[in-house]
């Protein structure tokens, strides 16, 4: 018998070592067989350690002079191949350091393009060509500053869709129908229909990629037709095997998880899926749970994807949302406070790839963007075309210029997704108590910026004295001393700590002035200006920004500010735009909505 085995470099066992039989390791996912018997649908792997190992008992005495490995995303940088007579001695073979995977990264124009975005699925769930949706839904995309949007499985087939990101400036990922490298009963079929899905869609200026498979390869005489066509029909395009290995990864994490855990990723590379649960603002749950009870959560939730058993994993959601803001009372509540955790953890994502920008971190897409029916999990807006907190907070860490904080060291940073310089631009933190009061000074630090590049400023400690629960107000501004980007960021010790928010005195935030700024262009919708301005004494906190219309008090939608969900201290003053893209009725400006964690609903204007 000859034994050939693998063993990642470190402390721990020879292959097979101490074990009986065969000793085939059983490892953190699949049986160990399934890494020799030949169908890629399978997988095995070992935990996520040194000194593992698999062994392959090959039956008889051969000779064994080349070994393939086909590793998935994850692989060893160090292992070794060693042999044996009887499976008990072993003798090292070969030594193999790789070197590490160079992800993928995108060019347009000459200039890198940090790919932020997401998963679009269905346009709508059954079927429906709705009049202006696709139009407004990749708009949606482009104002939460994402550069790229991923067809999921060729989901989307409208021309309009590519039609749409070709107008709005947005990549394309567009993937074929194959996933989990499934095999297709009909391979000249589908490969018939792939050579005329790139004929129909190529002259578009929008797709960049075209992908074989989701998290899989196809079978390989349609991995290479594929290839060979889109070279053939669409010279100069990309064409990958799989959307979740090689020189990308993916395959979540889809559920909650504490935000800082995001910055500490390690191999952030190009990322093709993460996402989370993001429940929508009251008004839309009600439209999703229709003639059923909307409170307590009960069946109907679980009919839209609150599915416990599920990659969404909405209890452990729920459990953070419950923790750091305390048990929901009711679909008010519970909506209200899930808003934090959707902004916290939608923020994080992309400011945890901005930390790592272009050492090692080339893109970012979500899981999902685009909901093609009433949702609780998976989407940036919901099915209404309503904004949420997560909307916002996705918003806020793919600015274009933007300042940041990681919370893993507390270290300021600035970030410049743009083609032109920024020289000599000032990062100023200021921290404050939840009442609004400044504690301490201010720390400045001078950052320049290249054209797509990041710079880190200073450290804002999180020190002994510092309140459990406090503010830190993050502002980028020019060597002019305009300002660039504004972050507020609610920092707390304990998930508990974060219930003094639930202590705050209520405040009122009042609408100074609205004006109409739509200009005469004569088109649909419009847009208009307010201040806002905190009269009371003490922080303003997620303070929300909805227009209705002023005749039917029907909701505008969909709606698009430059800022939302917003810290106002006290005195602060605030100048915020709105633009809608459809009349409202009679073509009269709505009216203005604003209401807060701690502030009382008021219509405005």
């Amino acid at each position: 018998m000859v034994h050939v085995g693998v063993r990642r470099r470190g402390p721990g066992p020879g292959p097979g070592q101490g074990r009986e039989g065969r000793g085939l390791h059983v490892g953190r996912h699949g049986p160990a067989s399934a890494v020799f018997d030949g169908d890629r649908t399978t997988r095995w792997s070992s935990e996520f350690a040194d000194g593992e190992w698999i062994q392959a008992d090959l039956g008889s005495e051969l000779p064994v002079n080349r070994v393939v490995l086909d590793w998935e995303s994850a692989y060893a940088k160090k292992f070794v191949i060693q042999v044996s007579a009887d499976g008990k001695e072993w003798t090292d073979a070969k030594s193999v350091e790789q070197p590490p995977v160079r992800r993928l990264q995108i060019t347009v124009n000459g200039t890198r393009v940090f790919c932020r975005g997401g998963n679009w699925g269905y346009d709508e769930l059954l079927r429906r060509a709705l009049d202006g949706r696709t139009e407004d839904t990749v708009r949606m995309h482009r104002d939460m500053n994402f550069t790229m949007i991923r067809n999921w499985v060729g989901s989307s087939n409208r021309e309009e869709f590519f039609a749409a990101c070709d107008e709005n400036g947005l990549l394309v990922w567009n993937d074929f129908w194959n996933g989990w490298s499934m095999d297709t009963p009909d391979h000249a079929g589908y490969l018939r229909n792939a050579l005329d899905t790139v004929r129909a869609y190529r002259y578009h200026a929008s797709i960049v990629v075209w992908c074989g498979s989701n998290e899989g390869t196809p079978p390989a005489d349609i991995d290479t037709g594929v290839r060979e066509l889109v070279a053939a029909e669409a010279p100069g395009i990309l064409y990958m095997g799989s959307s979740a290995d090689g020189v990308v990864k993916g395959r979540g994490p889809y559920n909650w998880v504490d935000p800082v855990s995001y910055f500490r990723t390690g191999d952030f590379g190009f990322h093709t899926e993460i996402g989370m649960p993001v429940l929508p603002v009251e008004e839309s749950m009600k439209n999703l749970v229709g003639d059923e009870p909307a409170w307590p959560i009960g069946d109907v939730w679980g009919a839209h994807d609150w599915a416990r058993k599920g990659n969404q994993q909405p209890q452990g959601y729920q459990a953070a949302i419950e923790e750091r803001l305390g048990t929901a009372t009711g679909l008010a509540d519970f909506t209200r406070k899930a808003q934090l955790i959707n902004y916290e953890n939608g923020r994080a994502m992309f400011e945890a790839w901005n930390t790592r920008l272009w050492d090692n971190a080339s893109g970012l897409l979500l899981w999902m963007s685009h909901p093609a029916w009433h949702s609780t999990v998976w989407q940036t807006y919901d099915y209404d075309l309503d904004v949420n907190g997560f909307y916002h907070g996705v918003r806020k860490g793919t600015e274009p210029v933007h300042v940041q904080v990681n919370p893993v060291d507390w270290r300021t940073g600035a970030v410049n997704h743009t083609t032109r310089a920024i020289k000599r631009a000032t990062v100023t933190a200021t921290l404050y108590d939840l009442r609004g009061q400044r504690l301490g000074k201010p720390a400045h630090s001078t950052v320049d910026l290249a054209p797509s590049s990041s710079a880190a400023g200073d450290v804002v400690p999180f020190g002994d004295s510092l309140p459990a629960a406090h503010l830190l107000r993050l502002e980028l501004r020019d060597a002019h001393g305009a300002l660039l980007s504004r972050n507020t960021y609610w920092r707390y010790r304990a998930a508990t700590d974060l219930s003094a928010l639930n202590k705050l005195v209520r405040t009122r935030v009042t609408v100074r002035s609205v004006s109409d700024v739509s200009g005469h262009g004569g088109g649909p919708g419009g847009k208009l200006k307010a201040v806002l301005r905190n009269d009371g004494a003490t922080v303003a906190a997620m303070v929300r920004l909805s227009l209705r219309d002023r005749r039917t008090d029907e909701r505008v939608l969909p709606a698009y500010f430059d800022d939302n969900y917003l810290w106002l201290l006290p005195g602060e003053q605030r100048e915020i735009e709105a633009e809608w893209s459809h009349d409202t009725k009679g073509r009269a400006r709505p009216r203005l909505v604003v209401e807060g964690y701690n502030v009382s609903r008021s219509v405005n204007g």
